[in-house]
């Protein structure tokens, strides 16, 4: 009724697509809102104490609040985790200060309706929904208080309105919580209603302006309700006969669907230890829960259990049994890994399901009853203070408690060596919660990507211009090509070498169960690589790969301050460990010495101790020594395949095992995992595959040629027994040496105008800059005349006693 009469006051009629809004020209279909779900925004201060995000849980459940939007939650970072059955998500800092922060708790059922999660700041955050026929946009916020500068509020408003362009405007979009603005008494717009509280504030123009360029109602100044309903702030001078109290949490909504919500007020009844009160509305809304195909989890821990293991290892080969009879003169490769594919997944899903127990919470039945006695004492400060104390008392003996039983769980496990559970244990002990880390994701012309359709299309496109060539498209024809077989007892030696713990490919079957294979399965499993060797052609599954990203600082935006994981087929690298093998030797007597990258017996200490070593004979002599630092920018993603194969060739590799590295490099493809979803395949056009056996030795024969022809000819370089020594490489991070300013600038443009990455080099890594070195027998100093693309080496102090 009040929403009516609200309504009736304004003059206003009902918003087109709401219940009984005005007809157009145009047909729209009429939302029908079923269901009605509270929604509740509340300032708690903070949730950064223990016990309080159980009691903010606890009042959820006992007000039968579906969602709850938290404003300064003072958490660190962003991510998604559960808590007692509840989902929660959050944005907040990322320079290590528990200060503002905003979240989500969404109950069990919500949690299921959630399709994107984007952290815009520590101020702002999105979450969305899925509805029916419409979905749900909420937008939790913490506007800066009064003491901050009027850029920083505009800046806040800004970040909101970035988002709500990018939302669908035929959608609810919801904008909620603690703005530290007073709107005042009195209607001033049909967006603004009569019923808000005291006297406007500069801040409260600020607010409205937003609204009325949203075109968003404030809907908890619509509803009429004594004060007590009304005020969401309790200053700590309010006293008896001294009332202090401000309305400053709002419920925004755009005003197409402003009669979704039913009702809006402010229960101050409730306690989380704040000085704010929570508002909550009640909106009619039908959720519909998502389609998500999250990946399913196996242990495949309990595969250490003798009994265990032998069930599967009986069943699996059982159930390949009974299609490797068939068709064996000419398989159908594909086909028959599909089916081996099919039967792993079922005997992981009968077998090695993981127990569905639910982690143990140090949280007690008797702090909750606290915590409600402290409610229900609310309005008696002494009273109130006594149980307060008494919570944390409680709180304090839980944790340590638990810690006790905890570490007792950790002396068990390292006790009978099972090094992944003490792992476990030491993890659970030093985080607070098992966490899915979430980020906010801009293009390269700084636009923000809202759900996770737009993110895939980014990441599709980052991924197709990292890996963008020139090519040629055929490959090679070499059918026919005789060569040796491959022999069981290579690929028992490969399935032996692959270890344990691996995460697999798009096809899902892991090492494990390779390693479980009879003898007749081994024969079968020769028989399908012996085809693929002897033909080419490598099924489609191997050739796709799967990409996840990992982000490199706390702070990832872009696509490139992400790290991307690939995850192969683990069958591929079974077969491809044989084709190392063989050709390893041959490879690796190309090597140079100077060479220390994936190279056997050695590595990063005998690298340093060479320069070492050089560094003081020089300074016995009283020789002077210039170097160069370079590191290439993603030299593993820019390796040219045609000119790879080209010097695969030139060693005498055979044209066996050319034919298949050229047909797994010209065939292959990769998605990359979004929310749980995949992008497009997209193709790769270069460089070397990520996580593959051979790419470390293909890598270091490149890189060995692309040296050859830059400095085999060269004459500079420090003389050493005879021979000249000009750089020392561990795979692609480089030093280069002389014996002269000028000596040292011919061997870096002679390596610049063969190498096709972008070169970064120097202590500092700028792009194209060359950071000369000069050590002589007292003291190292850069160099003030080397440079590189005609641009001037910034210098760094080493002191004189450097050793």
């Amino acid at each position: 009724m009040a929403m009516l009469a609200a309504k009736s006051a304004s003059g206003v009629s009902p918003s087109i697509g709401s219940p009984g809004g005005t007809g157009t020209s145009k047909a729209i279909k009429r939302v029908k809102w079923q269901k009605k779900i509270n929604i509740m925004t509340w300032n708690v201060k903070t949730l950064n104490q223990e016990g309080k995000i159980h009691n903010a849980i606890k009042e959820m459940k006992r007000m039968r609040v579906d969602i709850l939007g938290i404003s300064e939650m003072r958490w660190l970072d962003s991510g998604d985790i559960n808590v007692d059955e509840h989902r929660v998500l959050y944005s907040g800092r990322t320079d290590g200060k528990h200060e503002q922060g905003v979240g989500i708790i969404l109950s069990k059922e919500m949690g299921k309706c959630i399709t994107s999660f984007t952290p815009i700041s520590p101020r702002v955050l999105l979450v969305q929904l899925k509805g029916s026929p419409i979905d749900i946009n909420i937008i939790q916020v913490y506007a800066p208080t009064t003491d901050r500068s009027d850029e920083e509020v505009q800046e806040f408003y800004n970040s909101i309105e970035l988002v709500l362009k990018k939302l669908k405007k035929d959608e609810l979009n919801i904008v909620m919580g603690d703005y530290n603005a007073k709107l005042g008494e009195g209607r001033t717009s049909e967006l603004v209603g009569p019923f808000g509280l005291g006297e406007r504030n500069t801040r409260g123009d600020d607010l409205e302006t937003f609204a009325m360029t949203n075109n968003l109602v404030v809907t908890n100044t619509w509803f009429k309700q004594p004060p007590r309903k009304l005020y969401t702030w309790k200053s700590p001078l309010d006293r008896p006969g001294r009332i202090v109290r401000n309305q400053i949490d709002y419920i925004l909504v755009n005003k197409r669907f402003r009669n979704s919500c039913t009702t809006v007020k402010t229960y101050p009844g409730a306690d989380i230890n704040s000085d704010h009160v929570p508002l909550m509305g009640a909106f009619k809304i039908k959720m519909k829960r998502t389609n998500l195909k999250r990946k399913q989890r196996y242990d495949l821990r309990r595969l250490k259990d003798p009994n265990i293991k032998q069930e599967v290892k009986l069943e699996l080969n059982r159930k390949i049994n009974i299609n490797t009879e068939q068709n064996c003169n000419n398989p159908d490769i594909e086909k028959e890994m599909d089916e081996l594919r099919k039967h792993v997944l079922e005997v992981k899903e009968k077998h090695l399901k993981p127990d569905k127990t639910k982690r143990k919470s140090w949280m007690t039945n008797e702090i909750l009853d606290l915590m409600e006695e402290r409610r229900i004492h609310k309005g008696r400060v002494n009273e109130y203070k006594r149980i307060q104390s008494q919570i944390r008392t409680k709180i304090r003996e839980a944790k340590e408690s638990e810690l006790k039983e905890k570490c007792q769980e950790i002396e068990f496990y390292q006790d009978r060596y099972d090094s992944f559970n003490v792992h476990k244990k030491v993890r659970e002990v030093t985080g607070k919660y098992k966490k899915s880390n979430c980020g906010k994701l801009i293009d390269e012309g700084g636009n923000l990507m809202i759900g996770t359709e737009e993110r895939k299309n980014t990441w599709k496109k980052y991924v197709e211009k990292l890996f963008q060539d020139e090519r040629s498209e055929k490959t090679p024809n070499r059918d026919g090509i005789q060569g040796d077989d491959i022999l069981e007892e290579e690929v028992q030696v490969a399935i032996k070498q692959i270890k344990h713990g691996k995460a697999a490919g798009l096809d899902e079957v892991e090492a494990e169960f390779l390693k479980l294979l009879d003898e007749i399965k081994i024969k079968w499993l020769t028989q399908r690589f012996n085809k693929i060797y002897s033909t080419g052609n490598i099924p489609s599954n191997w050739l796709k790969s799967e990409f996840i990203t990992l982000p490199k600082k706390p702070s990832a935006k872009q696509c490139g301050d992400y790290r991307t994981i690939s995850l192969m087929s683990h069958l591929l690298k079974v077969f491809l460990k044989i084709i190392h093998r063989r050709i390893y030797k041959l490879c690796e007597e190309q090597i140079a010495p100077n060479q220390f990258g994936f190279v056997n017996a050695v590595g990063t200490r005998e690298a340093l101790f060479s320069v070492q070593v050089l560094f003081q004979r020089c300074r016995d002599v009283n020789k002077d020594v210039f170097l160069c630092l370079i590191d290439y920018q993603k030299a593993f993603d820019r390796v040219k395949h045609d000119k790879m194969v080209e010097v695969l060739k030139k060693i005498g590799i055979s044209e066996r095992d050319i034919q298949i590295i050229v047909n797994l490099y010209w065939n292959q493809t990769a998605v990359l995992r979004v929310d749980g979803e995949h992008t497009e395949a997209v193709k790769i056009l270069r460089g070397v595959r990520q996580g593959c056996i051979l790419s470390p030795i293909l890598f270091n024969i490149y890189s060995e040629y692309i040296f050859r022809e830059s400095l085999d000819e060269m004459e500079e370089g420090i003389p050493i027994n005879g021979v000249k020594l000009n750089n020392i490489r561990y795979a692609d991070d480089t030093i280069v040496f002389a014996d002269s300013i000028q000596a040292l600038q011919a061997l870096m443009d002679s390596i610049v105008d063969r190498c096709e990455p972008p070169i970064r080099t120097g202590h500092k890594h700028h792009e194209n800059e060359a950071h000369g070195h000069k050590q002589n027998k007292h003291h190292w100093y850069p160099s003030d005349n080397q440079s590189n693309n005609n641009r001037k080496s910034e210098p760094i102090y080493i002191p004189r006693n450097h050793h």
